[in-house]
């Protein structure tokens, strides 16, 4: 199966073949657009940096966020991809993102880190 956060972070190969040129993957994941909580955007993907761990430790990360708390995390870092569904649709954005943000941040990085 195709996975693409695993093509990011293989530089857009899967099984030894490119799918997409490497040139396109490293611009994709570049921040363009400064949006909010320290976030940025580029290509359709957000980037960003999330903090984890005792002592404190910073890891980037490129994903794609959807609504109803819908999230893709490729930490490059780790060599880790994070796919989360949920169905968050009758809560706000801003309770969306912390749901998402203590699941990843307390329970799946840690194991990591």
């Amino acid at each position: 199966m195709l996975k693409i956060g695993q093509i990011a972070l293989a530089g857009g190969m899967w099984n030894g073949m490119e799918v997409v040129p490497a040139e396109w993957v490293k611009r994709a994941m570049t921040a363009l657009v400064a949006i909010d909580r320290g976030r940025s955007y580029g290509y359709h993907w957000y980037i960003g940096d999330v903090t984890v761990g005792a002592p404190p430790r910073a890891l980037h990360w490129v994903g794609g966020i959807g609504w109803g708390g819908q999230r893709l995390f490729a930490f490059p870092a780790l060599d880790l991809v994070v796919a989360m569904n949920c169905s968050n649709y009758r809560k706000s954005g801003v309770e969306q993102n912390r749901v998402n943000g203590v699941v990843l941040t307390e329970v799946v990085l840690p194991s990591f880190v």
